[in-house]
């Protein structure tokens, strides 16, 4: 519709929404090379990877500068977009790995998941699974950086990128995965639901990054095509936390977010389940 295209093109102004609801994306290169921003004293080396070729899978791999040559951690980063947009290579989310790679000191996989609505859920989740599989096999040891320690995994999402990381491991990440995990960090995660929040009422206006309308918007082509529809009441938008493995966990929400109160809705969650108390800040 116009109000579903006029939305769209506030946000992300380089891509076309049709009447069918489908998205036309820009014909540039998948991922463009970008060069280090020159804020950086070091420079962070960055290459892309294919994780499955029949899909077109691939994901970003940034590593800083390390002259010691002591093992670095590894962070796995999901991006946002509301399943829909941006990848690795977005402007946004490669200058944001760069800063990533070289303030931690942790080699960094930006992970391009297949975006709805051409893939719609549970696509994404299935993508981040795929890339956990392959980030220990043999193939990837062969083309991950010498420094890269996967036994020192952090989990880094926000937004969309937040979801993905909850709902993949409430669908069960592989035992290797689980062992190496030190950390989870979810970034205002995008949840959702049928009845608006709190938040979602008060928030949701002309200064709101994120609106209501256009979440209902990317729910609506993300969530898996079925009849009758899916709704936003479906498990997808609002996954169980206790899914979400007992390691460091860091939740993110805006004190001035549309999401805030479902964030508060998991940390309570994991309060109930006895994974120690939550600091709000």
């Amino acid at each position: 519709s116009n109000a579903v295209q006029a939305l769209t093109m506030e946000l992300f102004p380089q891509v076309h929404v049709n009447q069918d609801g489908n998205i036309v994306r820009p014909a540039a290169a998948d991922h463009p090379p970008f060069s280090v921003p020159e804020s950086l004293s070091d420079p962070v080396s960055s290459v892309d990877v294919t994780i499955d070729s029949s899909s077109g899978l691939w994901a970003r791999i940034y590593t800083p500068p390390n002259p010691s040559g002591k093992p670095l951690p590894f962070v796995v980063y999901v991006h946002g977009g509301g399943f829909c947009f941006l990848s690795p290579a977005s402007v946004e989310y490669h200058q944001l790995a760069t800063h990533l790679a070289s303030d931690t000191s942790s080699v960094v996989f930006s992970l391009a998941y297949r975006l709805a609505p051409e893939h719609r859920l549970p696509t994404a989740y299935n993508d981040l699974l795929a890339a956990f599989q392959w980030l220990y096999s043999p193939n990837a040891r062969r083309q991950l950086p010498a420094s890269a320690d996967l036994s020192r995994l952090f989990l880094i999402g926000d937004s969309a990128g937040g979801n993905i990381i909850h709902n993949a491991l409430n669908i069960g990440a592989p035992a290797e995965v689980l062992e190496s995990l030190r950390g989870v960090v979810l970034l205002q995660p995008y949840y959702g639901g049928e009845e608006r929040t709190e938040s979602e009422n008060r928030w949701s206006n002309e200064h709101a990054y994120l609106t209501m309308p256009f979440s209902d918007v990317c729910w609506r082509l993300a969530l898996p095509d079925t009849d009758p529809p899916s709704t936003r009441g479906h498990l997808f938008c609002s996954p169980p936390a206790s899914g979400l493995p007992a390691v460091g966990l860091m939740l993110v929400a805006g004190g001035k977010d549309v999401l805030k109160d479902r964030c508060l809705r998991v940390a309570a969650e994991l309060e109930k389940l006895g994974r120690g108390a939550v600091e709000l800040h």
